[in-house]
């Protein structure tokens, strides 16, 4: 499978379990990171670890 159908995939396979779940979902901020968004995020100590971490676990999860 190419990249973008892979993208497309796991894009897809992500927002259809996120619907489902019962679990809290980061918001997505309107503004891009460039002009605040995420800033409350970003600020935090190890924010890249923390994020990395979310989004494997969840990736392993729709993986299942």
């Amino acid at each position: 499978m190419n990249a973008r159908r892979r993208a497309i995939a796991e894009t897809n396979a992500f927002l259809s379990w996120a619907m489902k779940s019962d679990e809290p979902m980061p918001r997505i901020p309107r503004r891009r990171v460039d002009r605040g968004g995420f800033a409350q995020l970003l600020s935090r100590p190890n924010a890249s670890g923390i994020i990395a971490y979310w989004w494997a676990k969840t990736l392993e999860k729709i993986r299942d």
